[in-house]
């Protein structure tokens, strides 16, 4: 019978089974809290997740199960790793990662990464993560420098799963729930999650990691319309934001400054990467496996070890049947849950017994 233990996180309590002690906050959500802590079983620092009360309905049930589902089968370097997870006797889930130092986004605010190596080495990890990731025809949908960990060497994770979408799945959220940075698309009414989504964001975080910041929050919608240009008027009609549509509208006659103006850097190379990947139109927007044979990051380009998935979903997989709770509920605990403990034992009874046989 697994035992839990009950520790208070910044007024949130934590549920975690007792080989998990001296939690700290990390990060706080309004759907989920990531803690660090010391796994006593392995004798090391790992990230504790916690996703709550994720059966309140039938879309929370199926993000969750999603989430898990996606991190037990992406086994990519650049990937966080599951490491355990488990449900509380109060239904909440716990996902358990490898842990790493920092996030991009505490290193940014510390000091702009500007022009120094550093950029080019995590912005070639964060495409060789995505080109995986791509593989599997997963869209991340919420990539952001406080989504990208790093470690104390350098290697660099991407982690939270939690708004990654099936590529082709139609867009249910309303826009402002909508993470991904907001690209033009998703402000101009698209109705699928694509994989420019996920380009977009690369731009936008390697921007950030030059400049610290591209654009100000407040000023999103018009200041990224006058970096990359504005949508013609034939484009107009589909964009249902009112407020949108009405701050656009005054601009479509304005001259847009080059991006250039906004991303503070004398190098060409970063430049034109920067714009590939930034550009209005998603079928003109870099995908990973192209941003990856640019010459900014050809350093670290090696093809032989850019691996993809063996595995690929699709929108008609059973991820995306509406299901009652209950039945989420039965999926996550005995399909997913129970499954991942079942490969992990066997694949420690497995190594005991290597061990075993060598000596």
């Amino acid at each position: 019978m697994v035992q839990f233990t009950h520790v208070n996180v910044f007024g949130t309590c934590f549920e975690v089974t007792t080989r998990y002690h001296h939690l700290l906050p990390l990060k706080i959500e309004a759907s989920s809290l990531r803690c660090s802590a010391i796994d006593e079983l392995i004798c090391s620092q790992v990230t504790v997740k916690k996703i709550t009360k994720p059966f309140r309905n039938s879309e929370l049930s199926q993000k969750a199960y999603l989430e898990l589902k996606l991190l037990k089968h992406l086994k990519h370097e650049n990937i966080a790793a599951l490491r355990d997870v488990f449900m509380s006797p109060e239904d909440n889930i716990y996902l358990i990662t490898e842990h790493q130092d920092a996030s991009l986004e505490q290193l940014i605010l510390s000091q702009p990464l500007g022009e120094t190596h550093y950029t080019k080495v995590f912005l070639y990890q964060i495409l060789r993560g995505l080109k995986y990731i791509h593989s599997a025809n997963v869209v991340h949908c919420n990539l952001k420098p406080s989504n990208i960990l790093i470690g104390h060497n350098c290697d660099l994770r991407i982690t939270d799963f939690d708004h990654a979408r099936i590529q082709g799945t139609k867009v249910t959220e309303p826009f402002s729930e909508i993470q991904c940075f907001r690209t033009p698309e998703l402000l101009l009414g698209e109705c699928t999650y694509e994989f420019a989504i996920d380009m977009w964001s690369v731009g936008y975080i390697f921007a950030r990691m030059i400049n610290r910041e591209l654009f100000s929050l407040e000023d999103w919608k018009v200041n990224s319309l006058h970096a990359i240009g504005y949508p013609p008027r034939s484009m107009m009609s589909g964009i249902d934001d009112a407020n949108i549509s009405e701050n656009l509208e005054p601009l479509l006659n304005t001259r847009c400054k080059p991006l250039r103006c906004y991303i503070n850097t004398t190098d060409l190379e970063a430049m034109g990467l920067a714009e590939h990947l930034l550009a209005f139109d998603p079928k003109a927007r870099y995908q990973a496996n192209q941003a990856l044979l640019h010459k900014y990051v050809s350093f670290y380009h090696d093809p032989d070890d850019e691996p993809v998935s063996e595995q690929r979903w699709s929108v008609s997989d059973t991820d995306y049947v509406n299901l009652p709770v209950d039945t989420w509920k039965t999926l996550i605990s005995l399909s997913e849950i129970l499954d991942h403990h079942n490969k992990q034992l066997s694949s420690e009874v497995s190594s005991k017994y290597v061990m075993v046989e060598m000596k």
